[in-house]
């Protein structure tokens, strides 16, 4: 009896510490699935990072943009208080500004519209484009 009791107390402590040990679990095994999911987030990150880059730089040429049409509607109101040959001369170069005006404007609008890196490919188009109109303001104001 005595070694039943003992058997039985011996088999009930190996239970109970085997009960109270955590399971660890294994790492997780390097699949393709799973190394194709960091791929896919490192990918996402980059693309994030662009499309932020974009956004700033979009956000600039639209400021610029902004400032460049208030000069050109403060021409067209100068237009209006002249009179014969001054007020053809700026007439035409507010049509010449007006052209230079909806290339930069759609020039902006396919940059906003990018994805990914294409963006970088008409970063140059917007800025020369941008300064087209600029130049083109700055010489119709003197």
């Amino acid at each position: 009896m005595y070694r039943l009791l003992m058997l039985v107390l011996l088999g009930l402590s190996l239970t109970l510490s085997a009960c109270g040990k955590k399971e660890q679990a294994a790492p997780p095994a390097a699949s393709s699935e799973n190394i194709q999911k960091s791929a896919t987030e490192a990918g996402g990150a980059k693309a994030d990072q662009a499309q932020q880059a974009r956004d700033e730089f979009a956000g600039k040429a639209q400021q610029e943009m902004d400032e460049l049409n208030t000069k050109l509607l403060e021409l067209k109101n100068k237009a209006q208080t002249l009179t014969g040959e001054a007020k053809d001369k700026i007439d035409q170069q507010i049509q010449d500004l007006e052209q230079e005006q909806k290339a930069a404007a759609q020039k902006l609008d396919e940059l906003k519209s990018a994805t990914g890196d294409k963006w970088n490919d008409l970063k140059s188009g917007v800025s020369e484009a941008v300064d087209r109109f600029k130049q083109s303001i700055q010489k119709a104001s003197s």
